[in-house]
Order: C-alpha cells, then structure tokens, then sequence
C-alpha cells in the first residue's frame, strides 16, 4: 500500500506542476469593470396587455425603451401574473394600463403601500381611486380625443386617436405637470399626488409621448446636461448608381457650412432591372467620393448591405425585416446577420472606408435582428421597430442606452426634406418645436443623395439661426466589430484595425499536448489502481469468509 500511495504523490504533484505551467502561459483577460450600480434604479414594469385592439404596435416595448434614455434596469410582468408584494424590491414601479380590466386587490394593496415612486399610465385608475380614495382626486371616466396639450407655457395640437382618462383635482390636490383640453376643460395629462405619478393619455407617438419623456427626468431625479442639444442631417439611400457628381456637391456645401452629417452608405446591390451587381471596390470613383466625404465632415453608417432581399431596388428594399409578408424573416437571423455584415464591413474597410455606426433600412428589424446587429455595432440611428406583429416604429426624442436591442440609439425625429413638399421646411422645424421641449433632446432629419443641395440650404441657415449644434458622430465613442475588421472613433478620428488571429507559443502547445498525454496516463494508471485495490479487498473477503 505504500507503494501505491507514494505513486499517487508523485503523479498528483507532476499533475499541479503541469497545470499551472499551462495556466501560466495563458494570456490573462482583463476582467471587466463592473457597471457602477450605485445609481441604477431597478425598475418594475406592470402591463394589462401589450396592444391596443386591433393595432401592431407594442406600446409596451416603446415605453419601456423611452427608460433606457436613464440608468436603469428593467423587469416586466403581466398584471395577472403579479404576486403580493413583489414591487416591494424596485426601486421605482411602473404601471401601463391598455384595457379597462380591473385590476387585482394584491396589486392595488401593494400599489396603496408602495413608499417609492410609482409611475402610472393609462387606464385602470378608476380601480386604485375605489380601493385607495384620495382626497381631492376624482375619475370622471374616459374622455375624447383631446385636442390641445399644454406643458411648459407651450401649447400643442394634437392629432391622437387615443382617449384619455378625465381626471378632477381640487383644492391643490396635486403637481400638475401638463394638461390636456377637450375644447371645452382642462385636465392634468401628468400629475404627481405624493409617490403617484398619473399620465391620463397612452400615447406613444408625437408630442404627448415626449412630454412624458422630459418628466421621466424628474421621476427618476436624473438630470442630464440640458445647456446643448444636438441636431443632425443624415445623407440616405447612397450608393453606386448615385450622382457622384450630386454627392461631391454636398459634400461640398455641408463642409463649406462647417457642419457635420452623416453618410447612410448602401455599400453592395444587386440590380434587377441590369443584372448586374454594384461593389463598392468595384468601382473607384464611388469609392473616392465616400472617401472624400468621410474626410470633409461625414460619417459613415451602414444603412444595410444590399438594402434589399426580394426583387427591389437598392433604396426601395426591406433586409432585416420581410416587407412583403410584414413578418420576421423565414432565415436563420444569426447567420444571416453575421454574413450580411461581415460582407458590408469588409466591402468598406477593403477600400478605406470606416463605418462607425448602422441604419436598418426602413428602421425595420425584427427583435432577433436587433439582437444579433448588437453584436456588431455600439451605435443605431433612426427609428427603433418596437414590435414583431408588424412593421411600426416608434420616433424618440433622445438617445437610447443599453436595451436587449442596441447599445446606443441616436433617434430620428423630425422627418425628411420632401421635394413635393412646398412646406417640407416648416414641417421639419414643426416636428423640432415638439422635440425640444425635452431638456436634453436629439433630434435628426434625412435628405436624400439625389436631391438638389440648394433644398438643404434653408434648413441649415435656420439651425443656425437659432445657435443649435451639430451632433458630429465621429467626436463620439463608437465601434464596430466585424470577424475581420474593428472600427472605432473617437475625438474625430477614425481608426481601422484588422483582426488578427492569436496564436499559442510553441513551447505552450508542447506544453498542452504533454499535460494531456499525462492526464490520460494518469487517468489510466489511477483506474488501474483502483480495480487491484478492489480485486484485492473482494478476494480478502472471500478468503475471510473460507477460514
């Protein structure tokens, strides 16, 4: 038994000697550094349903993504599903009523004892009011379209299909925020009574959606820095059968302008109508004026690869999203995204072009779309499509942060230079006047690479008229991560870096083969060991037994 003892010694030590050699010679990753959560506020998201009768769009996904302007993380549960007393461990509980149906006593108990903020939209209302009355407050049922918003000595049209829900204060009941008018009343849209916050209208669009989205500043007591909001023009839907001459024009007067834009790249296609296929690096003279834009003030944001799948133009075109079914794609997403954007990302940086953001043509995507583009890029621009039913998109007034979908969304808002548009100027600046009532807004329009630039001319000298900045996307932190290339920018300045595959030194792969022909010695030899320890004991049994 000794022997056997001091051989199991002497192979466990040469086993520990073996892996930490190896170890030691593997590279060490730099651990990641912990999100500071000491401001996070977690956050209880309760839904009745997610859509409104008879509509796409998931009003549910657009509110819950308007949080992610803030630090926060975010759980959602349907209202049937709540359970007595889980709101207690949020920091903040929100509430979005769709239906009329009554809501659970567990739920209107807690909500009644909840000390926090609590955040309550829509309908339901009626239902807390009966359980807990408050003195001063009275539900006077659903109303009408309203007409008019007011917030901020600011008055709005509206141009809503959705009611709202008619509520009376008296005596200073509470802080009222923003009313709403029937033409003939006021009543409060936002209103603060103590810990209970009360949006009377579901609205996920326009005007009455970013009112609600500059007073999530003051319901989660965050406040940004609100002294320069930013404006940015994107230049759409370009790509080789463009004017090159039109682009260089642009190009031109934006950079005589000093004013930064963006550059919506369509970097391959295929054209039905000729057959014949359009690469970036197969054409040069496109290729050196993507370049020369990029150099005088524009950045340059994938908007697709081929802005098509079905027989469409490029421009015209769904990619991520089945335009002609208006439903996810049939395809295995991963794959399709990983092929789709490795091939874009190449076709750029093979000829010096470095795309550090991405546009979805249409703004559409399927949520596993979404999640799988996270993969590539820090940045998306323009709409978010906020449900898989169909093709919606939801306009938001600031930028996004850390959802399930993106890391970074830079929205659109404010429309695009329409030609048959004899208004297009003041619609543009209409769609501003709502956007900036949000304290720290973003706003962003399109102009598209075939128009005249003397169209964009008005819109740039009222800008500037009115001292707003441009958003300069390459002065911000961004990157994309292809299987080959690694963009980044920073501080203006764009870098291109090839991947490039690590190998092992030899002397640890020699290393690693003899730790592994050791361990199935080892392994062999123990095994070997253990059958004679039992052989023996089963004979020394049975030699017992016999005597």
């Amino acid at each position: 038994m000794m022997c056997k003892s001091k051989i199991c010694y002497f192979v466990s030590i040469i086993l520990v000697t073996v892996f930490f050699t190896v170890s030691a010679g593997k590279p060490v990753m730099a651990q990641e550094m912990a999100k500071d959560g000491s401001s996070t506020k977690n956050v209880l998201i309760i839904y009745d349903r997610r859509n409104y009768f008879g509509f796409k769009a998931d009003e549910v996904t657009a509110i819950v993504n308007l949080l992610y302007h803030f630090n926060v993380n975010t759980e959602e549960i349907m209202a049937s599903s709540y359970k007595a007393g889980m709101m207690q461990r949020y920091d903040c509980t929100v509430y979005i009523g769709i239906s009329d149906e009554k809501l659970k006593n567990d739920l209107l108990k807690d909500i009644t004892d909840y000390k926090k903020p609590f955040l309550f939209i829509g309908k339901g209302i009626q239902s807390l009011l009966r359980y807990n009355p408050m003195e001063g407050v009275e539900f006077k049922g659903n109303n009408l379209k309203p007409v008019k918003v007011k917030y901020k000595d600011r008055e709005f049209i509206l141009k809503t299909e959705r009611f709202f829900q008619e509520i009376i204060l008296k005596n200073d009941a509470g802080q009222v925020f923003s009313t709403v008018s029937d033409e003939q009343s006021l009543y409060p849209y936002i209103v603060r009574l103590s810990n209970l916050w009360y949006v009377s209208c579901l609205d996920t669009q326009g005007v009455l959606f970013y009112i609600l989205a500059d007073v999530l500043h003051d319901f989660f007591e965050e406040y940004h820095d609100t002294s320069s909001p930013k404006i940015y023009v994107r230049i759409e839907d370009v790509h080789a059968e463009r004017s090159i001459e039109n682009l260089y024009k642009i190009a031109d007067y934006l950079q005589q302008e000093n004013v930064p834009y963006m550059v919506a790249l369509i970097p391959s296609f295929y054209d039905f109508k000729t057959k014949n296929i359009f690469d970036l690096k197969d054409n040069k003279r496109f290729a050196d004026c993507i370049k020369y834009m990029q150099d005088s003030g524009g950045s340059i944001v994938l908007h697709g690869y081929t802005h098509q799948i079905h027989k469409d133009m490029p421009g015209e075109g769904f990619e991520f999203w089945d335009g002609e079914k208006d439903q996810p794609l049939p395809v295995d997403m991963k794959k399709w995204v990983d092929e789709r954007i490795n091939a874009a990302i190449d076709e750029c940086t093979e000829v010096g072009i470095g795309p550090i953001a991405f546009e979805a043509p249409h703004y559409a995507a399927s949520s596993e779309a979404y999640k799988n583009l996270k993969r590539y890029f820090s940045t998306i621009i323009g709409h978010l499509q906020t449900s898989d039913r169909g093709y919606t998109t939801t306009p938001y007034p600031y930028t996004l942060h850390y959802s399930s979908l993106y890391n970074n969304l830079i929205p659109e808002n404010l429309g695009y230079v329409d030609p048959d548009d004899l208004l297009y100027k003041e619609h543009i600046f209409e769609e501003l006047e709502k956007v900036a009532i949000v304290r720290d807004y973003t706003a962003g329009f399109y102009f598209h690479s075939y128009l005249d630039p003397k169209l964009l001319e008005p819109i740039i000298v009222e800008i500037k008229k009115r001292g707003i900045d441009f958003l300069d996307l390459k002065q911000e932190n961004n990157w994309v991560k292809g299987a080959n290339y690694i963009i980044s920018s920073q501080s203006g300045n764009i870098q291109i870096e090839q991947v490039k595959t690590l190998k092992e030194p030899l002397l640890i792969r020699i290393f690693r083969r003899i730790f592994i022909v050791l361990l199935i010695l080892v392994t062999t030899i123990c095994l070997r060991l253990l059958y004679i320890f039992l052989d023996r004991r089963r004979k020394a049994k049975e030699y017992l037994f016999k005597e």
